[in-house]
């Protein structure tokens, strides 16, 4: 089995080299680049082939991992990113989805997470865990109708706007959406926990990776 290329960003050299280290002892990996700034990726991105994924620290002086993921998403082939970080505020995290980030991990996490995390982005796409529990829920479920039909059928016209402003570019919280709405915080708190029993989410985070990855927010 050919092993996966993965390339690395991050201003610490020492970082760096132990994360090749074990990267390579959790599976078929092999790290076929490293680089210590956003700007050195950029530069030699065009003489690098195409890695299968690319680990970003979203702290670093010079170009920020935000700044970086930018770049990234906006080159002709764009690449898969997990961010490491030490912010796991629910804002930053809901920012680095919505960039086109397909996992988040903290620098102090376990060496099974990090093998959990390459497993399922090179293998689904996305590194979540709310986010994989809804996919395996979804994936044995049968029914005539497409996914995306099945849960609009299951949102009320108000959970729906609740979405919507959840997802929505200024990252309102949940007091603000009340006021957009017009309702009462425990009204949109009721939105929210039926929205969460529903499809067995547990945070504004899972809120929005749910509408990314179920393509929902122009039915909304």
């Amino acid at each position: 089995m050919k092993n996966r290329s993965i390339v690395l960003i991050d201003d610490h050299t020492i970082v760096r080299n132990g994360l090749k280290e074990l990267i390579e002892k959790l599976g078929p990996y092999s790290v076929t680049a490293q680089f210590d700034s956003g700007n050195a990726f950029l530069e030699n991105f065009p003489v690098l082939q195409k890695p299968d994924l690319v680990i970003v620290d979203l702290n670093m002086p010079g170009m920020s991992g935000f700044e970086l993921v930018e770049h990234i998403m906006t080159l002709e082939q764009a690449q898969k990113i997990l961010i490491l970080t030490l912010d796991s505020d629910e804002q930053t995290i809901i920012r680095l989805f919505r960039n086109g980030v397909r996992g988040f991990l903290k620098k102090n996490c376990s060496a099974e997470m990090l093998k959990n995390a390459l497993d399922s982005i090179l293998a689904t796409g996305y590194y979540h865990n709310e986010f994989l529990a809804l996919s395996l829920r979804t994936e044995v479920e049968t029914t005539r109708l497409s996914e995306k039909e099945r849960i609009l059928a299951q949102l009320t016209d108000r959970e729906r706007e609740f979405l919507k402003w959840v997802c929505h570019e200024y990252e309102y919280t949940y007091d603000q959406i009340a006021d957009q709405m017009q309702v009462s915080s425990r009204t949109v708190d009721g939105y929210r926990e039926a929205i969460f029993d529903k499809f067995a989410i547990k945070s504004k985070t899972g809120l929005v990776l749910f509408v990314l990855k179920h393509q929902l927010f122009d039915e909304l």
